[in-house]
């Protein structure tokens, strides 16, 4: 196995403007799967177009708007 890549030097900011497909949207915000499906049972919007699965920017966004601060108690 070969030396892992650090997370921070693949993350990339989510442009609310763009689509992407659902593992390029993974690698850029540094998500498994397990964060995934996670994230999709919290309501991140995920839309399938030809037996391919993309992901929003502004879906996003609003997703992680929808989530509460663990200030204000966690995730919902």
């Amino acid at each position: 196995m070969g030396p892992k890549q650090r997370t921070a030097d693949t993350l990339q900011p989510i442009d609310d403007a763009k689509s992407y497909p659902i593992q390029s949207f993974m690698g850029a915000i540094g998500w498994g799967r397990h964060a995934m499906k996670q994230a999709r049972k919290q309501g991140l919007k995920v839309v399938k177009v030809s037996g391919r699965c993309f992901v929003r920017g502004k879906d996003f966004s609003e997703f992680l708007g929808s989530l509460t601060t663990d200030g204000e108690g966690g995730a919902k």
